[in-house]
């Protein structure tokens, strides 16, 4: 094991990384458990729709709307954001605006929106069914939504999770974020780690969820599965999605992990850092800037492999995150 332990302020370490990327070498953050790079180059990451890669999104939402961005999740061929209302609350952040999902081709029950009330470009509907509200959950989902077919084939859908909302954003609202809502190029969702050579050969990233840490405050989140798997029908991403073989969570080191860490049972260690093993469900490690848990009921011999081969940057620093994968 390498490591690395290297202070920036802010503003050097986004201009570092964005040179870096530019010249294709791999940037070593601090808290690196390994110096990627050190092995054979990992295997290329699948190509999904649009060109984009399983860590990236193609939903824009325009920065004039009013709206920002506070979530992003990639799941297999589906996309989802979050979105906060800056024009409403009256505080810098604004308040809770909506979900966007961006459906390819072919994965959309069109027909619910062939009944919808037609304006302009968009079909409203005041109930949209999704098969689940949250993973794990059979209930269905139901609520209004704003759908769009985009050129290309891809639904787009605006709606609320209902719960957040709690009646407060109209139809009107969802029109106007509808509206705002278009599909780009690919980019990024960066995150506080990332995965080198050392990576199971047999797993393929399935899910990933990047949180904007001034509003949302869960950790960042990825998932693997050694499968095909349908993306989630789950309206809104309150957990992690089902159908995943190793889940990673990386979080920061503040009060509430302070609290969480007197809890847990089965001290170990791993790559030299403090960790707790549950047997077949998680491996929780402690690195310097980072709350690193992985659940899964692979042999722990794997997920310490997993660790010693990860890249951990600085959970509590988005500005210094950088793509999970090459």
């Amino acid at each position: 094991m390498r490591g690395t332990h290297i202070r920036h302020r802010r503003g050097l370490v986004t201009a570092l990384i964005a040179a870096l990327l530019v010249t294709g070498v791999t940037v070593v953050t601090v808290g690196a458990l390994r110096l990627a790079g050190d092995d054979e180059p990992a295997a290329p990451a699948a190509v999904l729709d649009g060109g984009r890669r399983p860590w990236q999104v193609t939903l824009e939402v325009a920065a004039s709307s009013g709206y920002v961005v506070t979530a992003g999740v990639t799941d297999g061929a589906r996309q989802t954001l979050t979105v906060q209302n800056l024009g409403l609350g009256g505080g810098p952040d604004g308040v809770y605006g909506g979900e966007v999902t961006a459906f390819p081709p072919g994965t959309l029950d069109e027909t619910q929106f062939r009944t919808g009330e037609d304006i302009r470009d968009f079909s409203y509907l005041t109930t949209f069914t999704f098969v689940g509200h949250s993973a794990g959950e059979t209930k269905p989902w139901r609520g209004p939504a704003v759908g769009r077919r985009d050129p290309s084939g891809t639904w787009i859908v605006v709606y609320t999770d209902t719960e957040r909302a709690d009646g407060a954003i109209s139809r009107s609202d969802l029109l106007r974020l509808a509206a705002a809502v278009t599909l780009g190029p690919p980019r990024d969702l960066r995150l506080p780690v990332h995965f080198g050579p050392g990576l199971p050969a047999d797993l393929r990233l399935a899910y990933v969820r990047w949180p904007d840490h001034r509003v949302d405050r869960r950790p960042a989140e990825l998932g693997f599965s050694t499968t095909a798997r349908e993306p989630s029908g789950a309206a809104v991403y309150a957990g992690l999605p089902p159908g995943l073989d190793v889940a990673v969570l990386a979080g920061a080191r503040d009060a509430a992990w302070a609290k969480t860490r007197l809890t847990l049972t089965g001290p170990t260690k791993v790559a030299g850092l403090p960790a707790w093993y549950s047997p077949g469900a998680r491996l929780t490690v402690e690195a310097e800037r980072c709350v690193i848990t992985v659940e899964s009921a692979r042999p722990r011999a794997e997920l310490d492999t997993l660790i010693e081969n990860l890249t951990i940057g600085d959970c509590a620093d988005p500005e210094s995150w950088i793509p999970p994968l090459s």
